[in-house]
């Protein structure tokens, strides 16, 4: 090889090795940028259930849940690890009850809750409720999940789905609730209007219920009953024993496990005499899975509807 090939053989060699090193250090740069704290980790704005703009940076690790619905959506999201903080009554799954206790959404512990540094609390309530401003000043991120009716429930769970970094599994559960309930729908669309049982859904014994444009009354429509209350001037009326007669319904539902409150329903004066009473059928169910606004919803739905229509559900 003459000196003038080898001169020209060692430049190529030369460029090569600096073209090699010059993307190395570009893909280290890009790299080094992307993960900069210069730049900070991706800041996401949504929009919860209270109307207010959340902000938040990267993914939450750290998570306070203020209600037991919001604990199970975090549960069945598969995101129990990053959970820090609970209410006094989030209790399912049963590992949600060994997480640390911070009050509950009327009695919260403002400085056990910031003293964890949650990335987001998820609350309920509005955005003037007392626990939402205070959060706010104690400068931690809320995001107020109060889903209205049964299927809100899907929106909230796609939402924490989504700031999450969770969003297949948020499909995955919604899209089994979302069947659950179309299937529901299906069957008790087969009963005409008239015909569906009418519904009085005893939260006590002092007779209040749920009126119109209450998360159970919406509950009660999809499970294919009527809610005897649903021309109440409120959302949680009280009726009269009078009022209840008069109205005597097909079906009372009290979502209560106690069964020491029977006698007391049984004292109501004219309670042998209800429709529902003489056909046995007064049902005492799980509240926790009629009234929480999270993934077992559906089957909450379910369970009424089979109440209402055993021939359906057989």
């Amino acid at each position: 090889m003459t000196s003038q090939r080898r001169s020209d053989s060692y430049r190529s060699r030369t460029a090569l090795r600096r073209a090699v090193a010059l993307a190395v250090s570009l893909a280290a740069v890009v790299s080094l940028v992307a993960g900069c704290s210069l730049f900070g980790p991706k800041t996401t704005t949504v929009s919860d259930d209270a109307g207010r703009q959340v902000q938040l940076k990267g993914q939450p690790k750290r998570i306070v849940s203020m209600a037991p619905s919001n604990a199970e959506i975090l549960f069945a999201l598969g995101l129990g690890d990053r959970v820090v903080g609970v209410s006094n009554y989030d209790n399912y799954p049963a590992e949600a009850a060994t997480k640390e206790k911070v009050g509950d959404a009327f009695n919260p512990n403002y400085e056990k809750i910031a003293a964890l540094k949650p990335d987001v609390v998820l609350a309920v309530g509005t955005a003037q409720s007392q626990i939402v401003q205070k959060l706010e000043g104690y400068k931690v991120n809320v995001m107020v999940l109060n889903a209205k009716k049964v299927r809100d429930v899907l929106a909230d769970i796609t939402l924490v789905g989504k700031i999450t970094g969770t969003s297949a599994k948020a499909a995955e559960v919604t899209g089994a609730m979302n069947k659950k309930l179309n299937d529901i729908q299906a069957k008790v669309a087969t009963v005409p209007a008239d015909k569906r049982p009418a519904v009085f859904w005893a939260l006590d014994n002092t007779l209040y219920t749920v009126g119109p444009g209450s998360f159970v009354d919406d509950l009660i429509n999809l499970a294919g009953g009527r809610n005897i209350a649903a021309d109440a001037k409120q959302d949680y009326p009280q009726y009269s024993q009078e009022e209840l007669i008069a109205r005597d319904p097909d079906v009372i539902i009290v979502p209560l496990l106690d069964q020491s409150m029977k006698a007391q329903f049984e004292a109501i004066k004219g309670w042998d005499k209800l429709r529902a009473v003489k056909a046995n059928r007064v049902y005492f169910i799980d509240p926790d899975l009629v009234s929480r606004p999270g993934p077992r919803i559906a089957a909450g739905v379910e369970e009424v509807a089979k109440l209402l229509h055993p021939d359906l559900f057989k």
